[in-house]
């Protein structure tokens, strides 16, 4: 939002200085986040009104102009405008002069003829984009005045940051509302006084969707000046604030909206079929809106439509059927209140933004078009002429059923400030901002908030007030207490906290990438799954929402191994957003921890070669992810679209798939040539979040006891299945299984191999005895030989 201070200043009489202003509405919430300069000043630039124009003799597109700039004498002035004729007044660059444009202006002689000055457009001017031809100033513009005088320069612009609750300060009288609370002033307002009806035409208004349309009103103006220029003083404050002028209706609209908050639409009356319907779109329905474009509107879409269809897409923008353009005569204003529900996540459907729906969104004043209507209507017979008809306004539900009433408790203000305000100091400071206050009990009211504040609804907000206009710099600061309940033994420790440092520990570093991913690489990473497509993505690249953050973080791996890197380690934790029709909105998210590792196992050294990395470094990666988990970590051989065959795990918690893990699938060789390709993992966070039962036990002062085991098994039997058969025998003496050696080759059968283990025993309260170890020994066997069909080698 931005806003001169000019402007602002007419609506607060405050002696403050700007760069007080703009700490004083930060302070408040409403973050300035630049002051910038209203415009050049122009020295040397005046006022000048075109006496004489005639043909240059020497040139068809030259004119001579004798021009009064308010010197003894006129001043003879070559031009090659095409409007320039006699009666003009514009800017008038005297000899010396230097423009925005670095052009410094000279006596010159140009085809034989003198010219002391140049005439100017508001391009030259550095105020427009507008280089067609001179700029007209106001015929009652005396000659000689410096045109930054004339205009009101110099001028500073703050440009305000506001949050999307304070949709009140989007315009002039919300600001000066805010400044006129920080400074204690009256709030100065426009006399808007109501037009008296001139005209008997009244336009039709029918609200068929009333839930969605609080109020819209319209208004009549026939036989208006067309092709009427905007005055210089509107359409300054209009450039200032950011928005380009077109023609005067169009331009009142926007300056209404600017100054009170209400958006505004103007139709050509003539272009209009009959009765205005506010109502909902039929499907498929279609509109060319103002810039020309074709829309398809669905059947949840607000309209505002005439007996032909279409003419506006509610609090959106206009049509181009009913367009004003030069040569309008009769139109009609139309002023109306649409709920904030009625136009949410509608331009973001159409890829429509406005400044009408900004604000719409926000919410808009429900009491307010009344007084906007009056006001554009005032600006248009005076600068246009013409006569208005009577204000037709139809009503439909009401953004609240009832007067919004909010319990308020200064115990409770000063238990959220941390310090006592006084009772009189929050009634006054409440009433200020538009808030009633009725007591009801000793530092207790009753407050009753204003229309245009949507978002006053719980006490805290009215706290939340308080304390911004008594100021949080005031506030006091202190230590508060703080009781720390016991840590309960089930879930006292989130072991999530380990997992950065255990991944940094390990040489990965943290990535923090789009969920935006590209749609290829995405199908090729999940076969094909269906994924959350955006409707208007920040480039075709980023066009998908990420099932899996594989997606994301393999080009930031192709970005570093392309440039060098041979070693590359990253992890990211992130969203995974999957369609489904049970979740909010149709999809589901899900909180992912995912790492890609490349290169070598080690950092190079120069007593040993580099080995290059495997499966089993990072299957040791993801184990120390789950070192302070709860449950059985395990590792299932498994398929996956994008991963490896046969360098491919599924990882189980307790028996529950939660992730993946293995090498890059040799496909994506050919999207990513000569480059050795990555080990890769996922799991569900809340998997590495399952904290176990802490509780002390004593360390066991009897000795070890240990027996290796060397068994055959088939080749296709993962040592995995060996241990858990082992674990299997629920020996509280078995304190932990070593897997030392597998051997392959002479002495064994084709598919075969050999694994060597090491169990170690230990009893809490006694030494243990050969005979228990042996017999435990005996049982782990013949379990060893029912489920994995194992024997001890050599026999």
């Amino acid at each position: 939002m931005k806003i001169s201070e000019q402007w602002l200043r007419e609506w607060v009489d405050t002696s403050a200085s700007i760069d007080d202003l703009a700490q004083q509405l930060t302070m408040a919430g409403l973050e300035v986040d630049d002051m910038l300069d209203g415009g050049p000043l122009l020295d040397g630039v005046v006022v000048g009104r075109i006496l004489e124009c005639e043909p240059h003799p020497e040139a068809d597109r030259l004119k001579l102009c004798r021009v009064d700039a308010g010197e003894a004498a006129p001043l003879a002035i070559v031009c090659g405008a095409p409007n320039a004729r006699a009666g003009l007044v514009v800017p008038v660059a005297r000899v010396g002069a230097t423009l925005p444009n670095g052009l410094t202006i000279e006596a010159a002689e140009i085809r034989g003829q003198a010219s002391a000055g140049m005439l100017c457009s508001a391009s030259e001017l550095g105020l427009s984009t507008d280089a067609s031809g001179l700029w007209p100033l106001s015929d009652d513009a005396e000659p000689g005045t410096p045109v930054a005088d004339y205009l009101g320069l110099p001028d500073r612009i703050l440009d305000i940051d506001l949050t999307p609750n304070r949709g009140d300060c989007l315009s002039v009288r919300g600001v000066a509302r805010e400044v006129a609370v920080a400074e204690d002033v009256a709030l100065k307002t426009p006399d808007v006084a109501p037009v008296t009806a001139t005209i008997e035409t009244r336009p039709v208004v029918r609200i068929e969707a009333p839930e969605r349309c609080v109020a819209y009103a319209a208004r009549a103006i026939e036989d208006t000046s067309a092709g009427a220029s905007t005055p210089v003083w509107m359409a300054e404050r209009l450039r200032r604030s950011g928005i380009r002028r077109i023609s005067l209706p169009v331009d009142i609209g926007n300056y209404v909206m600017l100054e009170f908050g209400q958006p505004m639409h103007a139709f050509d009356a003539d272009k209009l079929d009959g009765a205005i319907h506010v109502r909902l779109a039929t499907a498929d329905e279609r509109i060319v809106t103002l810039d020309g474009e074709e829309v398809t509107l669905s059947a949840d879409t607000l309209v505002i439509a005439d007996e032909t269809g279409p003419v506006a897409i509610a609090g959106m923008i206009g049509g181009e059927r009913t367009a004003v353009d030069a040569n309008t005569r009769n139109l009609v204003f139309e002023s109306a209140c649409f709920t904030p529900a009625a136009v949410a996540g509608q331009g973001r459907r159409y890829k429509i933004h406005t400044d009408s729906l900004h604000r719409f969104e926000r919410g808009v004043d429900p009491a307010l078009h009344r007084l906007a209507l009056e006001r554009a209507t005032q600006l248009l017979v005076t600068h246009g002429g013409g006569g208005a008809g009577p204000l037709s306004v139809a009503e439909g539900t009401p953004v609240w059923s009832e007067q919004r009433r909010i319990a308020l408790d200064g115990a409770h203000v000063e238990r959220l400030l941390g310090q006592p305000i006084e009772p009189a100091w929050i009634e006054k400071a409440l009433t200020a901002l538009g808030i009633e206050i009725q007591a009801s009990g000793e530092n207790r009211w009753t407050a009753m908030p204003p229309s245009w504040r949507y978002d006053l609804e719980i006490e805290a907000d009215l706290i939340e007030e308080v304390a911004r206009v008594y100021g949080y710099d005031r506030l006091q600061s202190g230590d508060p207490g703080v009781a720390l309940p016991p840590v309960p033994a089930d879930g006292g420790f989130d072991p999530a906290g380990h997992v950065a440092p255990a991944l940094q520990a390990r040489g990965y570093s943290e990535a923090i990438t789009y969920s935006f991913v590209e749609a290829g690489l995405h199908a090729e990473l999940t076969g094909g799954e269906p994924a959350v497509v955006l409707d208007n993505p920040i480039s075709d690249q980023l066009a998908e929402m990420r099932r899996t953050l594989w997606a994301s973080l393999l080009p930031s791996w192709h970005h570093n191994a392309r440039r060098q890197q041979s070693s590359i380690r990253l992890y990211e934790r992130g969203l995974r957003f999957i369609p489904n029709e049970q979740a909010e909105n149709g999809i589901g998210q899900y909180d992912t921890l995912a790492g890609l590792a490349s290169g070598l196992a080690d950092d190079t050294h120069w007593d040993r070669a580099g080995r290059a990395l495997d499966f089993f470094d990072v299957k040791g990666d993801v184990e120390a992810l789950f070192a302070g988990t709860a449950g059985r970590l395990a590792f299932e051989a498994a398929t996956h679209p994008a991963l490896h065959p046969g360098r491919t795990a599924r990882i189980l918690l307790d028996g529950t798939a939660v992730g993946w893990m293995g090498q890059l699938s040799p496909a994506f060789s050919k999207r990513y040539k000569n480059i050795e390709l990555p080990y890769v993992f996922e799991v569900d966070y809340e998997a590495v979040r399952k904290a176990p039962v802490i509780r002390f036990e004593a360390l066991s002062e009897q000795p070890t006891v240990r027996r290796d085991l060397a068994l055959v098994v088939a080749e296709a039997v993962p040592v995995a299945a060996l241990v858990d058969a082992i674990e299997s025998v629920d020996s509280p003496e078995l304190r932990s299984i070593q897997v030392f050696d597998v051997f392959r080759g002479e002495g064994l059968e084709t598919g075969f191999k050999s694994v060597a283990l090491g169990l170690i025993f230990q009893d809490k309260a006694s030494t243990l005895t050969d005979d228990r170890v042996e017999r435990i020994i005996d049982r782990v066997l013949a379990v060893l030989q029912e489920r994995c069909d194992a024997r001890i080698r050599g026999e």
